[in-house]
């Protein structure tokens, strides 16, 4: 299951793919929230020209920026959100309040397993704000022609596809694509799809005419025989964010909520029989900072928070200044330091003992090792599960080989600092050096 989600992972890191280019047509933010955004980050994106080459090129570093400063030129094929910083409310919501689910996003007995939101795994550092769903016919990404290995995706409810984007083609089959789907079901709740690899005809048409188009609870939107599934609701903001202006790239996820209790019964029910965490919450959890806490997630002092930093010359991801300190996706019990940048590679690793508890570590206690290592999972009859079929996943647990070690130091509430020792023990690392690295909220 791992390489299944680092495989999607590795599809999500692939180049944008640019609508127009036009040198003439923009969309300037204008909100104040915007507005203060297009400040902090215009130095780091430079402007039009440099969005137009990053757009054309792996991962750009400033893609949510220029996403949401030029949508017309990276991703965006209809219409471009006001920018991605501010509610994800367009032109063409409906309503207002929420709504309740009627319809599975893939048939039932299509579902291989499901899982939630708050993973950490590769270049998702920090927890992941969308949770997965697996066919039962699902295989390595790229290696397949036969569409019929795909499966319907639906709309859980009726609403308006207010954003379609190209994320990638990465079959060979031209008929074969990457989207990124938003329906809104109400100007404030609204499901976010990403990887989905058809699209139905209706959402083909709407590609061409660039327009929103309405569809209803069951209504097929595409096909894959996987995707990324999430539900947001912008009258909610998570409290575990104690800095939420780190996120102006991608406010949605300061808006999570419950990926199943969305859903009315008895397909609520049946969702969650597919689901292998059984840790309540069922749907997960992203949010962890605790102020003064080490627990939850930190970035890289001066790097724009999640965005991260634009350097021409840095041929890390977006994630390289990422790094959290929090709890297994699966199985919460299991402490996780996941890294953007361990030995040059994004990494994740548990912790020798399960000891200290992050969400207990503040600047009194000085200087704190953790001795990283491996982990994996056991089902609730005690197996090892496979990560490939579905499971009820009863223990997540750390191996006894150290792999290296995590130095850290909370010096201020919202400040650490950081360093990484691959291949050390604790008894081998005294210190920091000089490739520590301060990081804040």
């Amino acid at each position: 299951m791992q390489k299944r989600l680092l495989m999607l992972a590795l599809v999500f890191l692939v180049a944008c793919t640019p609508v127009t280019q036009s040198p003439t047509s923009q969309n300037q933010p204008s909100s104040p929230q915007a507005n203060e955004a297009v400040e902090k980050l215009g130095t780091l994106c430079s402007g039009r020209e440099q969005c137009i080459a990053y757009c054309e090129t792996e991962r750009p570093r400033c893609e949510s920026y220029c996403r949401g400063t030029y949508s017309d030129l990276c991703r965006t094929i209809f219409p471009p959100r006001p920018d991605d910083r501010g509610p994800q409310t367009v032109s063409g919501c409906k309503g207002t309040g929420t709504v309740q689910f009627t319809a599975p996003p893939m048939n039932i007995e299509d579902i291989e397993l499901i899982e939630p939101i708050g993973l950490m795994i590769g270049g998702h550092v920090t927890p992941i704000d969308h949770g997965y769903y697996y066919a039962n016919t699902w295989t390595t990404p790229g290696s397949r022609e036969d569409v019929s290995e795909f499966v319907p995706v639906y709309a859980p409810a009726d609403g308006v596809v207010t954003s379609l984007e190209a994320m990638s083609q990465v079959y060979q089959s031209s008929s074969v694509g990457d989207y990124r789907i938003v329906i809104h079901h109400t100007c404030s709740l609204y499901t976010i799809y990403i990887h989905v690899n058809q699209l139905s005809e209706k959402l083909r048409t709407a590609v061409e005419t660039r327009k929103p188009v309405e569809v209803k609870a069951g209504e097929v939107i595409g096909s894959a025989p996987g995707f990324d599934f999430s539900v947001h609701n912008d009258d909610i903001t998570l409290p575990g964010f104690v800095v939420p202006e780190s996120y102006i790239g991608e406010p949605w996820k300061l808006h999570n909520v419950d990926m199943f209790d969305a859903f009315a019964e008895p397909v609520r029910t049946q969702l969650l029989e597919k689901n292998v965490r059984q840790a309540e919450p069922r749907g997960g959890k992203i949010d962890y900072d605790i102020d003064g806490k080490l627990v939850g997630n930190w970035f890289v002092e001066d790097t724009n928070g999640y965005a991260g930093v634009f350097d021409r010359d840095d041929h890390y991801g977006y994630w390289n200044t990422h790094l959290a300190f929090a709890y297994d996706g699966i199985e919460p019990s299991l402490i996780i330091v996941s890294m953007g940048n361990y030995a040059g590679e994004p990494a994740q690793f548990a912790v020798k003992g399960n000891a200290p508890d992050p969400k207990d570590i503040d600047a009194s206690d000085g200087l704190v090792k953790y001795e990283l290592v491996s982990f994996d999972y056991r089902t609730v009859d005690g197996q090892m599960w496979d990560r490939v079929t579905f499971a009820k996943i009863g223990k997540a647990f750390g191996g006894t080989s150290v792999q290296g070690v995590a130095l850290v130091q909370m010096f201020e509430d919202r400040k650490v600092k950081f360093e990484s020792f691959p291949g050390k023990t604790a008894m081998e690392v005294n210190g920091f050096t000089d490739a520590a690295k301060t990081y804040e909220r």
